[in-house]
């Protein structure tokens, strides 16, 4: 009988790529690099290490990035599966955004709903993925059923404000979990409810949120371009206000979208400008949950330089970030991941190893659904030292890594 192997990424690479009728020659020049590359993916020597690899691949077959990384992942466990078995409801609340409300249901006071959000958010925050996708979908309905029922005015604003962001942790949910087709609903949903909610900000945060979409398919200018738009959108950021925090926030998304796109000039220029407003708002201006402050402006620096494959500076700079003991679990845990890629291009595979089980103890979902963590803790693998045979096998385990 035979025995059932997953799919590796190496594999799916062969398969699209016979299906696209090309050879590992023919591929590779399409992608910039030799068949020898080609032929090092296919057989799992060498890993899809980058966001910008991953969606230069997909772009090149014609296929989506989830495609090429298997997303989303078998969960593996009952426990783990918590967040996938709430997709359906996620999708179900979604797709009834434009119709009459989910009879039979009661909304609670507009301060309650408010509160409830803020739960909401700092489920995110903590990236409790399962538990924030089992508790969105019904905040969901009952806020549409709000906003359905609230006279024209300031009320109805702050309901679709309210559900706004409501969307917004949902769409968390999708993103995290590699469901990228109902990501892009949420998001489009997001930006429905924000445009009724009178706060330009928010819907400007929309923009931040949508490009992610052209990140994937392989259309950097235009993610600049629509990030520079929202940039110019919000306007003169020299307050200490909301308004600096979203501006602040997009040159964050535009520093990474530079980096991707191999524009490291470009991508340390827009950290920079980042900063100055960083530094004038310190760690307490976020009304928007963007993480937006010094702190993260110094995260961000470290994923530029592990995005343009700068190791040593990618471990110099992640030696001096110092994040306040609230910083949310989300950021810290990708903060830990960034710096484990950093000490594998450096050639810390022990430092690496550390960071990565940082991270996971962090942000566990967060971790072992990120196609970038499966492939550091792989390369580590192939890099494996007899001290840290347990340690490496155990988390390649968590993960699902053969």
């Amino acid at each position: 009988m035979a025995v059932y192997e997953p799919e590796t990424d190496g594999g799916r690479i062969r398969r699209l790529r016979k299906r696209a009728g090309l050879t590992q020659a023919e591929f590779g020049q399409l992608l910039g690099r030799s068949q020898g590359w080609v032929s090092g993916i296919e057989s799992g020597d060498i890993e899809l290490d980058s966001v910008t690899l991953i969606v230069r691949a997909a772009s090149v077959l014609k296929v989506y990035p989830n495609e090429i990384t298997g997303r989303p992942y078998d969960p593996g466990t009952p426990a783990e599966d918590r967040g996938h078995r709430a997709i359906p409801a996620i999708r179900r609340v979604v797709s009834r955004h434009d119709l009459p409300p989910d009879w039979p249901v009661d909304p609670r006071s507009v301060r309650e709903l408010e509160s409830a959000v803020a739960q909401l958010t700092a489920l995110r925050m903590a990236a409790r993925y399962a538990d924030l996708g089992e508790a969105a979908p019904g905040l969901i309905r009952e806020l549409h059923a709000a906003a359905y029922l609230a006279r024209p005015g300031r009320e109805s604003e702050r309901l679709h404000g309210l559900l706004a962001r409501a969307y917004r942790e949902a769409d968390t949910v999708a993103h995290e979990l590699g469901y990228d087709d109902l990501s892009t609903l949420t998001t489009e949903r997001f930006r429905a409810a924000a445009d009724r909610a009178g706060d330009p900000c928010l819907s400007v945060v929309f923009d931040y949120l949508r490009v992610r979409d052209l990140w994937a398919a392989d259309l950097w200018p235009d993610a600049l371009g629509v990030i520079d738009g929202a940039i110019s959108a919000v306007g003169d950021p020299s307050g200490v206000d909301a308004r600096a925090s979203v501006w602040g926030s997009l040159q964050l998304r535009a520093a990474i979208t530079a980096a991707l796109s191999s524009d490291e000039q470009e991508a340390w220029q827009r950290i920079g400008l980042a900063a100055e407003t960083a530094d004038r708002l310190g760690d307490r201006c976020d009304p928007y949950k963007l993480c937006f402050g010094p702190a993260n402006v110094a995260i961000h620096g470290v994923a530029v330089a592990v995005e343009v494959r700068d190791g040593a500076r990618a471990v110099q700079l992640a030696s001096q970030v110092r994040m306040p003991a609230t910083f949310p679990a989300s950021r810290r845990g990708r903060f830990h991941l960034d710096a484990a890629r950093g000490w594998i291009y450096y050639g810390g595979y022990e430092q690496a190893l550390n960071e990565i089980e940082r991270a996971e103890r962090i942000a566990p979902l967060l971790v072992r659904n990120n196609p970038l963590a499966k492939a550091a803790v792989r390369s580590l693998l192939s890099h494996e030292r007899r001290s840290q045979r347990e340690r490496l096998r155990r988390i390649a385990g968590r993960m699902h890594i053969n």
